[in-house]
């Protein structure tokens, strides 16, 4: 009697047990969290530097291109702003930049018929429809991203200095203009796949500008 007295006051009540779990439940979730931290934070370093990247090669591209801006940027920009979808990525291509991947045996050395593969098959695409894109294989332009939007709206945004002036125009929801000192410009919509256009820092949209380059 004594011994069974023992072995009971040494085994777990059923509050314990719960109490155990609920500890465990708490460091899971705690866990969890701090993983998906993680993920956003990594992932918006990566989509910063596809931007940073994208905006640096296009000055490039006007450098080798002896200061004239390729035609096939500028009728996609028409006095605005454009994307870096799978046609207009081909310039990076022609000029051997971003690494893109692409099928060059079916073109026959023609540029424009490249076709993108991969992750590059939309174009030049944020790191969370970059995540859609590695996932599936059947993910196209209209795919949904958890995050929000389509894989479209997480296509890089693109403006140029078309006429020379030091300034790269970019066009903002509304009607204004954003006035920015430097030769282009390249922006992400961020995990939502909206673009808000406001200060750096303000909003999950990523920029390859400072706010100090905004003229006001």
């Amino acid at each position: 009697m004594e011994k069974d007295l023992k072995s009971m006051k040494n085994g777990f009540t059923l509050l314990e047990m719960l109490v155990v779990i609920g500890i465990i439940a708490i460091l899971a979730g705690a866990s969890m969290i701090g993983y998906s931290k993680i993920v956003r934070s990594s992932k918006k370093a990566r989509t910063q530097e596809l931007v940073s990247n994208a905006a640096t090669a296009l000055t490039h591209i006007l450098s080798k291109n002896e200061g004239v801006w390729p035609e096939d940027l500028l009728s996609r920009v028409n006095g605005g702003n454009g994307r870096l979808n799978e046609e207009t990525s081909r310039v990076f291509i022609r000029f051997n930049m971003l690494g893109l991947t692409y099928n060059q045996k079916a073109a026959n050395g023609n540029v424009s018929q490249y076709r993108l593969l991969g992750k590059d098959r939309c174009g030049v695409v944020d790191a969370d429809a970059e995540a859609v894109l590695k996932r599936s294989t059947a993910a196209s332009e209209g795919t949904r991203v958890p995050s929000g939007g389509t894989v479209k709206d997480h296509q890089l945004y693109f403006a140029i200095d078309e006429d020379g002036d030091g300034f790269t125009e970019a066009q903002v929801e509304g009607g204004g203009t954003l006035k920015i000192r430097a030769t282009a410009a390249v922006w992400a919509a961020g995990p939502d796949g909206k673009v808000d256009y406001g200060s750096v820092g303000r909003n999950d949209d990523v920029y390859s500008w400072r706010p100090s380059q905004v003229k006001k």
